[in-house]
């Protein structure tokens, strides 16, 4: 008995119920240590009780490593989490499919993403088609994936998250309404209290916040989302940093990597098959990988070609 009401008690510090941050409420407002510590104490009880906490949890740790710029442990943390529930057919089970093409666009793994959002209900799958579309420069495919009747009934959050898309939408199409569109963001995510969700759900739109900041009415929120925008991009540019850079030679052969092969790359670059596979060796060992797949994968968390 006195396990069960040891994870009711959990739950109700998990959900902010005793008014101690819960570990989404710390991931929103960035508070990385305090998520770390209540998704940690989580793992260590849930794990013997309850699969679906533990799945949560593991969910959680992903967003937190992801955060950290750990992008490959966040993908193996989200692999954890489905297991624990593997065979049971739960409807928690597409959460864990829309973190990881986060996650993939995040790398950008742009068809992998897409492969993901195909399996995702509607609301979700919308609000990730539109932020690859964003990814590849379409802002009308992205607005076209914001369609009102596709995403269905929509939270607070995915609500926020449609507004900010179209607000970027607007911005890669230099429409003059964007400024408009990005001040009914701001209201909205300060009165609803999100920050993390205006950061992370499109990075053009807190460059274009960066970018503004001397013309836009100066203000705590504001200030808060524009430090934190650039303290995610210092943790992306931390983690792109190689011990040696690749040459501009490697440069070209991993950018041809993923659709070619190597006898095509040879050809498309004028050399020999010895030397491409000499360029891939090096490529190999300064991202730090062994594969193919895996110097895609890295080369997408670097932003590399």
């Amino acid at each position: 008995m006195r396990k069960f009401e040891h994870l009711v008690e959990l739950r109700q510090e998990l959900v902010g119920e005793r008014r101690q941050p819960g570990a989404g409420v710390a991931l929103e407002q960035q508070d990385l240590d305090t998520a770390e510590q209540l998704t940690e104490r989580a793992l260590s009880i849930s794990e013997r009780f309850r699969p679906v906490f533990e799945f949560g949890a593991l969910l959680d740790r992903a967003r937190i490593w992801a955060a950290r710029g750990q992008t490959h442990d966040a993908l193996a943390s989200v692999e954890a989490a489905r297991l624990v529930l593997a065979g049971t057919e739960s409807v928690l089970l597409p959460r864990a499919d829309e973190l990881e093409g986060l996650l993939r666009l995040a790398l950008g793994d742009l068809r992998s993403a897409t492969g993901l959002a195909d399996r995702l209900p509607a609301t979700p799958r919308g609000l990730l088609r539109a932020r690859i579309a964003l990814a590849a420069h379409d802002h009308l495919a992205a607005e076209q994936h914001l369609e009102p009747r596709l995403l269905g009934d929509l939270t607070t959050r995915a609500a926020l998250m449609r507004q900010v898309l179209l607000a970027t939408a607007a911005i890669e199409r230099g429409d003059p309404e964007a400024a408009g569109l990005v001040s009914a963001v701001l209201r909205t995510a300060r009165r609803e209290g999100f920050l993390d969700t205006i950061v992370t759900t499109a990075p053009q739109l807190t460059r274009y916040l960066v970018e503004h900041s001397a013309q836009l009415r100066p203000e705590p929120f504001l200030g808060r989302i524009i430090d934190a925008a650039r303290k995610a991009r210092s943790v992306r540019a931390q983690a792109s940093r190689l011990a040696t850079p690749l040459t501009t030679a490697e440069l070209r052969v991993l950018e041809l990597l993923p659709t070619s092969t190597y006898v095509q790359m040879a050809a498309t670059l004028f050399v020999s098959h010895n030397t491409v596979k000499t360029h891939l060796r090096s490529i190999y060992q300064k991202l730090g990988v062994s594969s193919r797949a895996e110097a895609i994968e890295r080369a997408g968390e670097l932003g590399l070609p």
